[in-house]
This record gives structure tokens, C-alpha cells and sequence, in this order.
């Protein structure tokens, strides 16, 4: 059941529009991927009823849509950057690295870059199954947060991500890598 705004609107159907009109001006700058990650994708999938504050997107492309930085969308936005190598640089470390290796790759960017999207954007490609490899988002408490990082919205390129999710979940680790470079199967294309 949505949840109304002080006015009587339905909140769910506004986020929607939101990441609607957010998405359609994001065209314009050519990603290969726009998610939606964070409070708003949980409480779009009904995996949270709290009320989200903003939205977070992770815009997976070279182009940096600095005009719309200040345009209100009725929300808050957070866009969050990131080059199309570096997220398959991701995915190819999940694929091949061994998990030692991968998340010290991951939280090593974590410590020196002081944000987290090089390990929220790890959760989004494993899904799911992000814990069982080990990743934990860590509370400034130093607690494990125990929201679901994997929950997300893929708002444009959905083929593109599905493909390079597949490509990253199929672990083939440091062995098979070199016989898939032998072959010349260990990029992603």
C-alpha cells in the first residue's frame, strides 16, 4: 500500500514520475547504464516501507550530466559517476580475481577514495548473492548494515547491465583466466 504525502499525493507514483523524468534526461548524455540503488529502489520493489529521502543513481558512462545537477526533480538527487572501464574493471575482478583479492581491490578504493560506490557498485552486479562472497557495507558505527545493497532499478541500458551482471556473477576465477586469455575470451564485450 502507498504511502501519502502531507497533501494526499501518492508518494510512489511522484518517485516514479521522478525517475522517469530523470532517466529521460539522462538519454542525453549517453550511459551505458543508469540504476536506481539505495532507500527509493527499496521502497519502489516494497523491500522498505520508510520514505526515502533521495535518490541515488549510479549513471554507468562517460559523460558528465553536470546541467542537471540543480534541477529539481522533487527529490534530492545523488549522481554517482562512473566510467564505463571502471565498472567493467569491477566485473572483471569479481570474474577473475580471486575474493581475497577482489575485495581488497574493492575496499582499498573504499579507504582511499572515502566513498563507497566502488563496493555499493559490486553489490548491484552480484545481486543477491554480494554476502556470500563477502562483501559487508559497513555503518559508521563500524556495525554491518543489514539493508540489501543488491536492490536496485535499472532505469536505462537494462541489456547492457544484464549482460555485464551475467558476466561478472559467472566466477571463473584465476586459473580459468588464463585459459580464457589464451583463447582471447577474458573481456567483456
Amino acid at each position: 500500500m502507498s504511502t501519502d504525502d502531507k497533501n494526499g499525493n501518492d508518494l510512489k507514483a511522484i518517485y516514479l514520475q521522478a525517475t522517469e523524468t530523470v532517466a529521460e534526461d539522462l538519454k542525453n548524455y549517453y550511459p551505458s547504464a543508469v540504476l536506481l540503488f539505495g532507500s527509493m529502489a527499496s521502497y519502489l520493489e516494497g523491500v522498505s516501507d520508510k520514505i526515502p529521502n533521495d535518490m541515488d543513481l549510479l549513471i554507468v558512462g562517460n559523460n558528465r550530466p553536470f546541467e542537471l545537477k540543480n534541477r529539481d526533480y522533487g527529490i534530492e538527487v545523488e549522481f554517482n559517476l562512473m566510467p564505463v572501464e571502471q565498472m567493467i574493471h569491477i566485473a572483471y575482478s569479481l570474474r577473475y580475481d580471486n575474493k581475497a583479492v577482489a575485495l581488497s581491490k574493492l575496499y582499498s578504493k573504499n579507504v582511499v577514495k572515502q566513498h563507497c560506490i566502488d563496493v555499493t557498485a559490486a553489490c548491484l552486479l552480484l545481486g543477491s548473492s554480494y554476502k556470500a562472497f563477502g562483501i559487508e557495507q559497513i555503518e559508521i558505527d563500524g556495525l554491518s548494515d543489514k539493508r540489501d545493497y543488491s536492490v536496485h532499478r535499472v532505469l536505462l541500458g537494462k541489456e547492457w547491465w544484464h549482460h555485464l551482471q551475467d558476466y561478472a556473477c559467472e566466477r571463473r576465477g584465476p586459473w580459468k583466466r588464463f585459459s580464457d586469455k589464451l583463447v582471447g575470451i577474458d573481456t567483456f564485450e
